[in-house]
């Protein structure tokens, strides 16, 4: 292969496996196909409405017609689309929230907000629960001002972590936690998942990709629990042989990856999907 196509591909020959939910996926294939690779999409988790909606309702309603809250902070562009989803359903549009100030807990957040109309006041400079609590935290600084008694509505998968909660309110600030969404996980019939396991046993993958701790959890309880030899055959190779390598979105995906017995090979500096390709991308350099 000459140096210029090299260049021009540089992920030429790579199958890739993309873990993402399936509304997410196609932008990042579509990226690793322009680079030369071959992604292979298997959706391990599944966004499902929450087990009850009027938790996430009332908040909105507070939020509309009171202007309850202090601050309106979003942790994935699934709860922005899933919230302003039900704002509609509940007769508000942007206009509606007042004089909030709005946080997202990244670039991809921020623009999903932005096809909203929404401006958004605070992106914090590293993408995770601990980046937005320490912005906060920062901001309140500089306007000479605290979190104490700062109303904050937090809208999120039901499964995440607590991080940002606890830090909040050690802060002072009164945090009003409602659940968006859930994830849950695929099942063992999924045919794409079929597909995915004979790949592994071929060893046919050259990378895994996963871009949060719940698509890392899910997609090893599910690979156990569909077949335990294809599981530990995984790790095996992972450990002796760097193959496939494990490629990670940022930190917390990494602990988590690490907490399966994964070896990860691969972690993005800035924690976006362009981010992981940019890492990707530097490590077959390397190799």
């Amino acid at each position: 292969m000459s140096e210029q196509l090299v260049k021009a591909l540089p992920l030429q020959g790579q199958r890739i496996l993309i873990t993402r939910t399936s509304e997410q996926a196609g932008t990042f294939s579509e990226q690793l196909k322009a680079l030369g690779a071959t992604p292979v999409e298997f959706p391990t988790i599944l966004i499902v409405p929450p087990e009850d909606w009027e938790p996430l309702d009332n908040a909105l309603k507070r939020l509309c017609q009171a202007d309850w809250y202090d601050w309106l902070v979003f942790t994935s562009a699934n709860g922005v689309r899933i919230c302003f989803g039900r704002l509609q359903k509940l007769g508000y549009d942007t206009r509606s929230l007042g004089d909030v100030r709005v946080a997202a807990i990244g670039p991809a957040t921020a623009l999903e907000l932005a096809k909203y109309g929404v401006t958004v006041d605070l992106v914090p400079d590293e993408y995770i629960a601990e980046g937005i609590a320490f912005a906060l935290l920062d901001d309140a600084r500089k306007l000479g001002e605290s979190l104490e008694r700062k109303k904050v509505l937090l809208a999120r998968a039901a499964e995440a972590r607590n991080t940002l909660v606890t830090e909040l309110q050690q802060a002072g600030a009164s945090v009003e936690v409602v659940a968006a969404y859930r994830t849950v996980g695929v099942t063992y019939e999924d045919e794409r998942g079929r597909e995915v396991v004979r790949l592994l046993e071929a060893q046919q993958l050259d990378i895994l990709t996963f871009t949060s701790s719940s698509i890392v959890r899910n997609f090893m309880q599910w690979l156990i629990q569909f077949d335990s030899d294809v599981a530990n055959a995984l790790l095996t190779s992972i450990t002796r042989h760097e193959r496939p390598k494990i490629a990670c979105i940022g930190p917390i995906t990494a602990q988590t990856a690490r907490e399966f017995g994964l070896d990860v090979h691969i972690e993005a500096q800035e924690y976006t999907i362009a981010g992981l390709i940019e890492a990707i991308i530097r490590n077959k350099e390397k190799s």
